[in-house]
């Protein structure tokens, strides 16, 4: 994937998982070869060969041979583009790459490479020059000492890119790749200059060639004789649209007429290329294919919605569920549950919850909310059923949920598309800044955008009024037409001399913050009015000004972090100030030098606690960027886009160029962190909870499509330096120090115990949630009720449950303790979901029926379980006298057997054994009150008037049974063991 890594299907495509997390050191993905002799043996080139303004480098090439359970990194750590990797058919040692090497600068580890070794070492054995690498690279099927290999002349360079050149060329090899002849010049093929080529040989006759070739009379080009003669067979412009981006080319595995070309569109031709028709694919942007070598008909797609597989030849694919969206930014609201906005690479907008009802969060959860692929995204501050979102080309909408519409509010809608900067009134960059300020101004919040100077609406964008001049460098001679000598391409991606990131203060009104994508800081102390440019005197000329975000505390200081990876060098830029620019300091001390940064924000609940997003990962500082530190955890290894932090719910979100979304709940936890590690134990306070209906779930599989919920209960967070020799006790208890719930963990016995069989007559367990005391951070999970009631063995219930009541909103504290010793003592509060206007009148009642009827329950389950007992020994006692003058004392034990028997069959239904038996015999009272108790507790509501007359229906007929068992055990039972002791003979025991 691209930034995504590699994942894996053993199903044909119905379920992805990722297997290269833990391993791969970079995210982004630009080949894969599977051995043919060993499918065990995998080879990944790194960094995506789809040369895109926002494309991520890579870190060479890794190795797993064991299919991909575990991986190793085994060289070529400067190619940063690979386009091919291949492996010989027969000898999977033997292993050839194609790299196109660095997009935004000269380098020479670029051209074809070979291992011969399995890639314990490895020799260039093709090359032309620095500014020119591979794009394909095939093995004729038929003959592995036959390659073909493609090259690309490519740049780019912040304000355009460049396809074709000198470089880019054709060659053959026939031995292996030991020595190569240039077959570019051959006859057929065009003349002049030469940009991306892609190339193919049919398995069924390797004598056929195709390639795909960018020039001004480029085209689809066929061989029939090994590449010594060429005919051009297609001009088709489907096929020929945006060469760099796409142009590859694919001959079916048993048909030689058949071949294949990836564009827009998926395109097919059965007659050797001369004609196509189009595949529907579920996605546009075709950028892959594979074609199985024994059933043509089976076949793997890769495109700008992910991976997809058909067994017909394309007339059914399956789904792209992979969680693998690439986000420009995120911005988050204020509702409950807050939602999170992004806009996806070569997709929609995304409005998603963070949390659901659910067991997870869905597509039911999101929507889109207007804008395009590359946009920023405003959520009104007060309603976020309005949206304002953008794209490419300067396109602005107000988006609006209620209505369903979406309106037009472009500053100046001339559309620019195919044309240079150059041309237009306004630059607007691909990613333009959209956001909302902070303050109010006459009751309404400003709404800004940017272009090359800044705009302002006080009208949602129903008129706009500049209030800065070109805050950019302006240099006409960066602002050309981009694309090369052959194609032009102009999205607005290259646009240049752009304001890239904004910023307005919130604790002054007025103080506006700008960066530029050609390396300018600008400030406001006046609301526009006047500018000044304050970029720090060190910072490289033309860098990228990627995010800028100001104090939630001081009005003079401000964070921004730069990006100069388009002019290649990925080290971190991150500067703050805190005269308003006066003065900056450079502050990236414990980030990795290739750890180029995209973002960086600080904590609006703890001054000076920053976080910054980068290339490879994410890191925070406690000492306002003095240093850094990972804060990587379980967080995917994948290019950082944006960062977010909810500040009423304490969260980090962020914002992935190739893994989605991801939250990081619970920041204390991060401020304690330090301090925790110096400790033996350590309780972490727990972050007050909502009490929802819904939500939490269950642990997600690895292949899951669907987003985690948070959890539904109070998380706790503890800390241990070592694996606990101790008993170890997590205690909740209410406000005024009474415990509520325990939960308790004893050290692991050193020997094993041998296994016993439970006793017929005991309950099985409780269903408590282990403790984990693992060495580390530790999470455990209450759930707010009080503990569970009794049950008993083969218990199945009808829509009833066990639970214990929920805890009414209000304060609570939590204690960790080891070997009864306590450690710690941390408060805590249960909050009322938002949305509900149930009174603590109300849930004080709900509280009080859930905790009578779970006690009712409880007496009726306790009541069997002795019932069971009783009868088990009076069993006994049958079989032991056998003697004729007692056999008055057999019959008296059957008969009070009978007696318990039907009082325990009024109290549960024993036929019941599977779970749809309760069709065919009725639910009897203990069902029926743990139903009750479901009902009672199904919302946050207090209990409908006829709840409670069904309560005490049910509480009078257990009763009545209830009394009817100590009648037996105080009549028959005590008579029973009077005449039993008579003859010297054991009793029969009850409870009291």
């Amino acid at each position: 994937a691209t930034g995504g890594g590699v994942w894996k299907t053993i199903d044909g495509g119905v379920n992805w998982q990722n297997i290269s997390d833990g391993f791969f050191k970079t995210g982004s993905v630009g080949a894969i070869d599977v051995a043919d002799s060993d499918s065990n043996i995998i080879y990944v080139g790194m960094g995506e060969q789809t040369l895109r303004g926002n494309v991520s480098s890579g870190d060479g090439v890794y190795k797993s041979i064991d299919a991909g359970k575990t991986w190793k990194n085994i060289g070529l750590t400067d190619t940063q583009q690979i386009s091919r990797v291949r492996v010989h058919p027969k000898n999977p040692d033997i292993v050839y790459v194609a790299a196109i090497g660095h997009l935004w600068g000269n380098n020479e580890q670029r051209g074809i490479f070979r291992s011969k070794d399995g890639g314990k070492t490895w020799e260039k054995i093709l090359y032309r020059n620095a500014e020119t690498g591979a794009s394909d690279l095939i093995i004729d099927p038929t003959n592995p000492n036959t390659l073909y290999a493609a090259f690309w002349q490519i740049s780019r360079k912040p304000y355009r890119m460049d396809s074709g050149g000198d470089g880019s060329g054709l060659f053959k090899s026939i031995d292996g790749g030991d020595t190569w002849t240039e077959i570019s010049k051959n006859k057929g093929l065009p003349t002049g200059v030469l940009g991306k080529i892609n190339i193919t040989v049919s398995p069924v006759n390797a004598n056929r060639l195709w390639a795909m070739i960018e020039a001004k009379e480029g085209g689809l080009f066929r061989s029939d004789d090994g590449g010594e003669n060429w005919q051009k067979v297609s001009d088709n412009a489907n096929i020929r649209q945006r060469p760099w981006y796409f142009n590859r080319v694919y001959a079916d595995t048993e048909n030689e007429n058949t071949v294949y070309v990836l564009n827009v569109q998926f395109h097919k031709s059965i007659d050797g290329g001369r004609n196509f028709t189009t595949v529907g694919v579920p996605h546009g942007d075709n950028h892959d294919l594979w074609i199985s070598p024994n059933d043509a008909k089976r076949m793997i797609n890769g495109n700008d919605g992910g991976a997809n597989v058909t067994n017909n030849s394309g007339g059914m694919w399956t789904e792209q569920d992979q969680p693998t969206a690439q986000f420009y930014r995120v911005a988050l609201d204020n509702d409950f549950p807050y939602n999170i906005y992004g806009a996806q690479q070569d997709n929609s907008t995304v409005r998603i919850a963070s949390r659901s009802d659910n067991s997870a969060i869905t597509e039911r959860d999101w929507f889109a909310v207007g804008g395009g692929e590359s946009g920023w995204i405003a959520p009104h501050p007060e309603n976020s059923n309005i949206v304002f979102a953008g794209s490419y080309d300067g396109y602005l909408t107000r988006y609006n949920h209620r209505t369903g519409q979406e309106r037009n509010i472009n500053v100046y809608p001339e559309n620019p598309m195919g044309a240079g900067a150059e041309d237009f009134k306004y630059r607007f960059q691909w990613n333009f800044p959209i956001m909302f300020s902070p303050h109010q101004t006459d009751g309404k919040y400003p709404l800004y955008t940017a272009a090359n100077i800044l705009f302002r609406s006080m009208d949602e964008g129903q008129s706009w009024q500049a209030i800065s001049p070109d805050l950019t460098r302006n240099d006409k001679s960066r602002q050309k037409s981009s694309g090369g000598p052959i194609s032009q391409d102009n999205t607005s991606i290259e646009y240049y001399d752009t304001i890239f990131a904004v910023d307005e203060s919130p604790v002054k009104q007025g103080v506006i913050w700008t960066g530029s994508d050609d390396g300018l800081v600008q400030v406001t102390k006046d609301n526009g009015k006047t500018w000044e440019n304050v970029t720090p005197k060190d910072l490289p000329e033309w860098i990228q000004i990627n995010e800028i975000n100001t104090s939630p505390f001081d009005a003079g200081t401000a964070y921004f972090a730069a990006t100069n990876y388009k002019n290649d060098d990925l080290k971190p830029y991150l500067y703050k100030t805190n005269d308003y620019g006066k003065s900056w300091k450079k502050i990236v001390n414990g980030i990795p030098a290739e750890f180029f940064t995209r973002v960086i924000i600080e904590d609006p609940n703890k001054r000076g606690f920053l976080y910054a997003g980068t290339e490879r990962g994410i890191f925070y500082s406690a000492n306002d960027g003095e240093s850094w530190q990972s804060l990587q955890l379980n967080l995917p290894i994948v290019p950082i886009t944006d960062l977010a932090i909810h500040k009423r719910e304490k969260d980090l979100v962020v914002a992935t160029q190739g893994r989605s979304f991801y939250v990081l709940d619970n920041l204390p936890i991060v401020y304690a962190l330090a301090e925790a590690q110096k400790a033996d134990v350590y309780l972490f306070k727990p972050e007050d909870a909502y009490r929802t209906a819904g939500g939490g779930g269950f642990p997600l599989p690895a292949t899951a499509t669907v987003g985690k919920n948070p959890p539904n209960g109070v998380v706790v967070n503890y800390f241990l330096k070592e694996k606990p020799t101790k008993e170890i006790t997590l205690e909740f208890l209410d406000a005024a120090g009474k415990v509520i719930r325990k939960f308790s963990k004893k050290p692991e016995p050193t020997t094993p115990k041998e296994p016993t069989s439970p006793e017929p007559n005991n309950p099985p367990p409780s269903g408590e949630p282990p403790l984990p005391t693992e060495a580390g951070l530790n999470t455990f999970v209450w759930n707010f009720r009080q503990p569970n009631a009794a049950t008993v063995p083969g218990l199945i219930l009808w829509g009833g449950s066990l639970a214990g009541a929920r805890v009414v909103p209000g304060n609570y504290q939590a204690r960790l303790s080891v070997d009864g010793k306590p450690v710690s003592t941390e408060s805590f509060t249960v909050k009322a979901d938002p949305l509900l206007s149930t009174t603590p009148e109300d849930f004080a009642k709900q509280f009080d029926l859930m905790t009578k009827i779970n006690d009712k329950l409880s007496e009726t389950h306790n009541a069997i379980l002795e019932i069971r007992d009783i009868r088990g020994q009076l069993e006994n006692v049958a079989k032991r006298v056998k003697m004729p003058e007692q056999k008055d004392l057999a019959d008296k034990a059957r008969e009070i057997s009978k007696q318990l028997t039907t009082v325990e069959e009024e109290l549960m239904q024993t036929k019941i054994k599977s779970s749809q038996d309760a069709l065919n015999f009725p639910i009897r009272l203990n069902n029926k009150i743990a139903a009750l108790g479901a009902s009672v507790d199904s919302s946050d509501d207090p209990p409908t008037a006829q709840a409670y007359l069904v309560y005490n229906d049910l509480t009078a007929k257990i009763d009545a049974q209830l009394s009817r068992l100590a009648k037996i055990k105080s009549e028959d039972i005590a008579e029973f063991n009077r005449q039993y002791a008579a003859k010297n003979l054991p009793v029969i025991v009850t409870k009291k």
